[in-house]
């Protein structure tokens, strides 16, 4: 998008560009301190050799500001409305955005729901070292750090070989376990789910306990501020997702990406914006789910791959009450 606008690409579909309107665009620098500026020119230049080298995957959160000067549509606008849009472009990890669902567990919840998606057929090759372990965690124990660390490493394991095994499955996160960034070796990365008796209520001191407070500092310490410093300042979204490997492992696994796809729309919080977004908060009008790796698929079947991502998010959608 970013070449497409600085360069004079093919943009039959913006209107703006199609039309003549848009008069030039530019690269700004990075407009905020704290973020980490998107390195454009090096993917760019990757792309560009010979063969061609595909970027590695995101691995932090990063930025870029494309500037558009415009001319606006009807002689009024044109005399009163600025003819400059500043389109910010965040990139983040998409392993983060699993993360989003957690603000609504607790971690009873989250470990009930993770031990039971371990414990499930389709994950039987990559969870049995993770599981053999779980079964030998005590949550009645007293904490234990060295116990924690290890338990962490193991269920990590476990995380990165169903993310990365082919077709890769969807997880209930933590997302930071998978694409740690600047926290790699923090005490806020060792916790694990457990698995806990129906209303029981970990003993002051006990394994479960000290895992129960870790869950709740990474909510607080990681996907909260994520949330608010640089989630909830989204106009937009897009999505990526690999709808492609969930067909390829059958009805569990599309189940399984209809969940995450559910708690994303939860966290964007979609809707119109109106004038009361300054006092209600700032929610994201519009989200885009794209179809990655329609590539693999002759042209003529991008179609059939679009009505299945369609289906996937219509049903979570519906599941989170969202029109």
């Amino acid at each position: 998008l970013a070449r497409n606008l600085t360069v004079g690409g093919r943009l039959p579909f913006f209107d703006a560009y199609a039309q003549g309107r848009v008069l030039r665009a530019y690269l700004e620098p990075q407009p905020d301190d704290a973020v980490p500026r998107f390195d454009y020119e090096e993917h760019l230049a990757a792309l560009e050799r010979d063969p061609p080298e595909w970027p590695a995957s995101t691995r932090r959160l990063s930025q870029l500001r494309v500037t558009i000067e415009f001319r606006p549509e009807g002689a009024l606008r044109r005399a009163v409305a600025p003819g400059r849009l500043h389109v910010d472009i965040v990139d983040y990890p998409g392993e983060w955005l699993i993360d989003l669902a957690l603000l609504d567990l607790s971690y009873e919840d989250w470990s009930r729901q993770a031990v039971a998606q371990a414990s499930n057929r389709i994950r039987g090759k990559v969870s049995a070292p993770w599981l053999a372990a779980l079964a030998a965690l005590d949550p009645a124990a007293p904490q234990d750090e060295q116990k924690a660390v290890e338990a962490a490493k193991i269920y990590t394991a476990y995380l990165r070989a169903a993310r990365g095994r082919e077709p890769a499955l969807s997880t209930l996160g933590p997302g930071r376990f998978l694409m740690p960034g600047d926290l790699e070796g923090s005490p806020l990365l060792t916790f694990v789910p457990l698995d806990m008796p129906d209303s029981w209520a970990p003993p002051h001191g006990s394994f479960a306990a000290m895992m129960a407070r870790r869950y709740t500092s990474y909510k607080a310490h990681v996907v909260k501020p994520f949330f608010r410093d640089h989630f909830s300042r989204l106009d937009r979204q897009i999505v990526l997702v690999d709808a492609l490997a969930a067909l390829n492992a059958g009805a569990d696994s599309v189940n399984e990406l209809t969940a995450v796809l559910e708690a994303s729309l939860r966290a964007f919080r979609p809707g119109a914006s109106s004038w009361l977004a300054p006092l209600l908060g700032r929610r994201i009008d519009r989200v885009l789910y794209a179809a990655a790796k329609a590539d693999h698929l002759p042209h003529s079947s991008h179609d059939r791959l679009e009505a299945v991502l369609r289906l996937m998010t219509d049903k979570a959608a519906a599941k989170a009450s969202f029109a």
